[in-house]
C-alpha cells in the first residue's frame, strides 16, 4: 500500500508540471518566478488530490525540482519561443543535465570558417547536436565545403537534416551533395542562392542525388564571365537554361516551392516544365527573368492545380493584356500571393483579377505602373480579407484615397506605402480603420509635412501595430513621432532612420511604447541619447549607426538597458573609449557590437572586451588596424570573428552558429 501511494506520488509530481505547461503563458522563462508557480501548482494538486501531510509534502517538493522528468525539461525550454536556441547558451552553463538537454534540442546550426580554425573538423559539433534538422554552411569557405558535406554525411546527423543552406559559394558542390544524397533520403530544402558557377548540370545533379526535395532555391546567381570562361566552358555550365530545368523538374516530383529570380537565360519553357512535371508546385518566384512573358504565366496558372503563390517583375507583353488567366472559372483558384513589381499594369489586367475573385490573401504592385486608383479600389473592394498588401512608389496615392480604401482592410496584418506621397493623416488613418494591423512600412514619404493639429486626439489606440519603419521621412518632427507612439502602445520595433527633425523625441516614445525591443535611429544627429531618466528598458538591439549619441547617453543606455544584446554605434563621433567600456561591463547578455568608424575609441580597448565580456559573439572594431599581435589569437581562443574590415561578421558562438 505504501509503495503504490509513493507510485501515485511520484505520477503527480510528473503530471502536474504537464498540466501546467499546458496552461502556460507565452514565451515562459526559467528562473525563480516559474520555479515558484511551479511549486505552488504541484503544491495545491498534491493537497487536493492526495491529502499529503504537510510535513511529507515539503519535501518532496524539494525533491520535484531535480526529479521533472526529461520530457516536462523540453517542453518548459521549447516553451521560450522562437527564439529560444539564443537562450541556449546560458541554460547549457547551469548544469551537464541542461547542457544534454540543450544539445538535444538544438534544430539548427551554422557552421563558420573558425570551426575549422580551431578543430580541423566539424565532427565535434556533429557528435554534439545530433538532432540537427538544418544546417547553414553559407557563411564556411568554399575549400571547406566539400569536407565539412563528407564529414555529415558520414554522421548521424545525416538522418535527420532536412534543410541544408549552401548558398553565397563558388560552385555547386556535386560530390559532396551525392554522398549526403546516398545517406539521407529526408532532406527537403536546399537552398543555393548566390551561386557564382550554375549551370544546367548543376541542376541535373541535384534531382539526382536529392530526389525528394520539396523546395529549392537557385536565385540570383553571381555569374562572373571571362573570356577565357567563355572559351573552355558552353552556356549552359556557366548559366542555367531551359535544359536544366527540364532535368531539374523530371526528378523532382515532389517539388512544391522554387524560386529562379534573375536567371536571365529561362524563357516560358522553363515554367511549362515545371507545371508539366511538378504537379504539386504550390510556389514560385521569377523575379528578373526577363525572357519569360505572360504567355508563360497564364500557361502555368492553367496547369498547376495546386498553385497558391507567384512572384515576379520585369514581365513582357504585361501591359494591355486582358486577363492573367486562360481560363477565368477554372485557373488560379488556389492562388493566395501574388506579388508584381516594376511592371506596367493595365486597369484591365486588374479588373481581370478582381473578377476571377480567386482566395488572394498577398498582394504586392511595388514600383508598377499603369494602373488607376480605381483599379484598386475595385480590387481591395472583391478581397477584403488580404492580409498584406504592398503599393510601395505609386505617385497618384493621396491621403484621400487611403482614407477610402482603408475601410476594405479590416483583416490587413502587413502594408507598405513606401515612396509614396503621404502625411501623417494617412498614417493615423491606418492606425484607427485597420484593427488588425501589426507592420506599417512608410519610407521616404511625406510624414511631418502639411501636418494637421490633433489627428492623434482622434485617433484611438490601435494594440495590435508591432512594427513601424519611418525611415527617411525628413520632415517628420518630435511633435509627430510622439503623437504616433501615442497610439501605439504595443510597439516593439520603431525604425526612425534618417530623419532629421528626430531629436528628443525617442524619451517620449520610449515612455508610450515600453515594449520597444527593436530601436534604430541611424542618421539621426539630432539625437543625443534615449532620456536620462533612470527607468529600465526592454531594448535588445540598438542600431544607431551615424547617429549625434555621446558619452552621457551611452552610458545611460548601459544604466538602463540590462537585457542588450547587439548595440551598432559605427560611424558616431561623440564616444570615446571610456563610455563603451562602461556599456560593456554592463550589458552582461551584449553580443555584438559594431565600432567601426568610430574616431575617438581606441584600438587597443579590443583586447579588453574579449575577455571583460564573454558572451560577445560579433565584434567589429573601431579601425582596420590590428595594433595588438595577441588581437587574433584572442579572437580565435574564444570562438568570435574578428573582422577588421566592418563587413558583416558571421556568429561563431555557441547560441546560434559554431
Amino acid at each position: 500500500m505504501v509503495q503504490r501511494d509513493q507510485e501515485k506520488e511520484s505520477w503527480s509530481i510528473r503530471a502536474k508540471p504537464q498540466t501546467l505547461l499546458d496552461q502556460r503563458v507565452k514565451n515562459p522563462r526559467i528562473n525563480s518566478q516559474l520555479w515558484v508557480y511551479l511549486g505552488q501548482q504541484a503544491k495545491d494538486w498534491k493537497t487536493d488530490n492526495l491529502k499529503l501531510k504537510e510535513s511529507n509534502l515539503d519535501q518532496k517538493m524539494e525533491q520535484s525540482y531535480g526529479e521533472l522528468p526529461e520530457e516536462i525539461w523540453e517542453l518548459i525550454l521549447k516553451g521560450l519561443g522562437d527564439d529560444r536556441h539564443s537562450e541556449f547558451e546560458s541554460i547549457s552553463l547551469v548544469c551537464k543535465r541542461l547542457l544534454a538537454l540543450t544539445n538535444r534540442l538544438r534544430l539548427r546550426l551554422t557552421i563558420v570558417d573558425q570551426t575549422y580554425f580551431i578543430h580541423g573538423t566539424v565532427s565535434p559539433l556533429i557528435h554534439r547536436f545530433k538532432h540537427l534538422k538544418a544546417l547553414d554552411l553559407s557563411k564556411l569557405n568554399h575549400g571547406y565545403l566539400e569536407t565539412a558535406l563528407y564529414e555529415v554525411a558520414r554522421s548521424s546527423v545525416a538522418l535527420n537534416l532536412e534543410i541544408l543552406d549552401i548558398s553565397n559559394h563558388d560552385s555547386i558542390p556535386t560530390r559532396g551533395l551525392k554522398e549526403l544524397g546516398l545517406s539521407n533520403r529526408k532532406i527537403k530544402v536546399l537552398r543555393c542562392a548566390n551561386v557564382i558557377k550554375l549551370g544546367d548540370e548543376d541542376l541535373i545533379a541535384i534531382a539526382k542525388f536529392l530526389p525528394d526535395l520539396e523546395e529549392l532555391d537557385v536565385s540570383f546567381p553571381r555569374h562572373k564571365f571571362t573570356i577565357a570562361g567563355f572559351l573552355n566552358h558552353s552556356v549552359s555550365e556557366l548559366m542555367i537554361t531551359d535544359h536544366g530545368i527540364e532535368g531539374l523538374s523530371s526528378g523532382l516530383k515532389n517539388l512544391t516551392k522554387i524560386n529562379i529570380s534573375m536567371n536571365h537565360l529561362l524563357t516560358d519553357n522553363s515554367l511549362s516544365h515545371l507545371s508539366s512535371n511538378c504537379l504539386h508546385l504550390q510556389e514560385i518566384s521569377f523575379v528578373d527573368c526577363t525572357m519569360i512573358t505572360m504567355e508563360g504565366v497564364r500557361f502555368l496558372l492553367d496547369n498547376s492545380p495546386n498553385i497558391t503563390s507567384i512572384s515576379m517583375c520585369l514581365i513582357s507583353n504585361l501591359h494591355g493584356t486582358s486577363s492573367l488567366f486562360i481560363n477565368p472559372t477554372t485557373s488560379g483558384k488556389t492562388l493566395r500571393t501574388l506579388h508584381f513589381k516594376d511592371s506596367d499594369i493595365s486597369y484591365e489586367f486588374l479588373d481581370a483579377i478582381t473578377k476571377a475573385q480567386t482566395q488572394l490573401k498577398s498582394i504586392s504592385l511595388s514600383n508598377c505602373k499603369g494602373y488607376t486608383i480605381d483599379g484598386i479600389w475595385n480590387l481591395l473592394y472583391t478581397y477584403q480579407s488580404l492580409e498584406f498588401l504592398d503599393l510601395s512608389k505609386n505617385d497618384s496615392l493621396t491621403d484621400t484615397s487611403i482614407t477610402g480604401l482603408s475601410h476594405y482592410l479590416h483583416h490587413i496584418i502587413t502594408i507598405k506605402l513606401n515612396f509614396c506621397k503621404l502625411t501623417t493623416k494617412s498614417l493615423f488613418t491606418l492606425i484607427k480603420n485597420c484593427p488588425s494591423v501589426e507592420d506599417i512600412e512608410m519610407k521616404n514619404t511625406d510624414l511631418g509635412k502639411e501636418e494637421e493639429q490633433h489627428t492623434s486626439s482622434i485617433t484611438p489606440p490601435n494594440s495590435s501595430i508591432k512594427s513601424l519603419n519611418l525611415s527617411g521621412n525628413t520632415h517628420l518632427t518630435n511633435d509627430s513621432l510622439i503623437n504616433i507612439a501615442s497610439v501605439s502602445p504595443n510597439l516593439n520595433t520603431l525604425d526612425v532612420s534618417s530623419c532629421p527633425g528626430i531629436t528628443s523625441a525617442i524619451e517620449e516614445v520610449l515612455k508610450a511604447c515600453p515594449e520597444i525591443i527593436h530601436l534604430s535611429i541611424e542618421g539621426c544627429l539630432g539625437v543625443k541619447n534615449l532620456g536620462l531618466n533612470m527607468e529600465p528598458l526592454k531594448l535588445r538591439k540598438v542600431s544607431m549607426c551615424r547617429s549625434g549619441v555621446n558619452d552621457e547617453g551611452l552610458v545611460r543606455i548601459g544604466v538602463r538597458c540590462s537585457e542588450l544584446l547587439k548595440i551598432n554605434m559605427a560611424g558616431c563621433f561623440h564616444v570615446t573609449t571610456s563610455a563603451v567600456k562602461y556599456v560593456v561591463r554592463k550589458c552582461e547578455k551584449l553580443k555584438e557590437i559594431n565600432m567601426m568608424g568610430c574616431p575617438n575609441l581606441h584600438v587597443y580597448m579590443v583586447d579588453w572586451m574579449v575577455y571583460t565580456r564573454p558572451s560577445l559573439r560579433k565584434l567589429v572594431p573601431p579601425s582596420y588596424a590590428v595594433t595588438s599581435e595577441h588581437q587574433p589569437r584572442a579572437f580565435v581562443s574564444l570562438q568570435m570573428t574578428y573582422d577588421p574590415g566592418g563587413k558583416t561578421v558571421h556568429d561563431n558562438g555557441n547560441s546560434n552558429s559554431v
